[in-house]
């Protein structure tokens, strides 16, 4: 991206922020261990969902203090697992000063990068892809795009095998998708619940960017309310020249509606 051309660092924006905050900052009086075990966070393209979620790998990895840690970046497909994975080797690369301190070892190149090590406790950071064997025990876990998942196999497998640590983090970061029938949709129906208080669970943090009923999709303030990085990550020049194709054919309304309004 731009960005990353003029060697900027990832500078989190309030609301982003705010998602962080929660999942670190808010921990267990008796126990100081943290409250959230599961982070559900449905954001529209664009947003700068990816780079986030590589950088919280790369904490949970590295720095959070778990003795062999395990952290996985899970997704249907190689190119989607690297989605998250590539930046977050990337980010280790350019830092050796992050390298020295935890002494992460990476392996692979930047084009093709493999799995990176804390030899001192045999932690490791790597994509997976598909579901992970039964000898798995995940401190984290990072999946992007969820409403791709056909089955719920990997985040099943996933749960299951946190069982064993501390404070396990389970990061769900995806834009909405149309398959009413899939995982994805199931998981943001519980999340409304717990969300508007039908369901009690302490341990789910959910937040969803969109409109609500009574916007009309295609007026322009609906696309600053749905994209919370709009003017950073995602323009209104660009959103805009969507809405105008989505008002002329119903098929990029759908896409439109999924993809840029939640």
């Amino acid at each position: 991206s731009d960005l990353a051309a003029k060697k900027e660092r990832l500078i989190l924006g309030p609301w982003q922020r705010f998602i962080e905050c929660n999942l670190f900052g808010w921990v267990r009086k008796d126990t100081g261990l943290r409250r959230f075990r599961e982070s559900y966070e449905e954001v529209p393209r664009k947003n700068g969902k990816s780079m986030r979620l590589a950088a919280r790998g790369l904490y949970l990895f590295a720095a959070d203090g778990e003795a062999g840690a395990e952290v996985y970046s899970g997704a249907t497909s190689e190119k989607q697992a690297h989605e998250v994975f590539r930046p977050a080797w990337q980010m280790a690369q350019k830092m050796p000063a992050l390298r020295d301190r935890f002494g992460i070892e990476q392996s692979g190149n930047p084009k093709n990068p493999g799995p990176m090590y804390v030899m001192e406790d045999m932690s490791k950071f790597e994509p997976l892809i598909g579901k992970p064997g039964d000898g798995s025990s995940p401190h984290a876990a990072l999946i992007d795009e969820y409403h791709e998942h056909d089955s719920d196999h990997m985040v099943d497998a996933m749960q299951t095998g946190m069982g064993a640590r501390e404070q396990p983090l389970l990061s769900i970061i995806t834009t909405a998708g149309s398959n009413l029938g899939g995982p994805c949709y199931e998981k943001r129906r519980d999340v409304i619940k717990i969300l508007e208080g039908q369901v009690q669970d302490e341990t789910v943090f959910g937040l969803i960017y969109g409109i609500d009923p009574g916007d009309a999709w295609d007026d322009p303030a609906s696309l600053r309310k749905a994209n919370p990085n709009y003017g950073i990550s995602v323009f209104g020049e660009f959103l805009e020249a969507q809405l105008a194709q989505a008002r002329r054919s119903s098929a990029k309304q759908n896409t439109f509606r999924t993809k840029h309004l939640n």
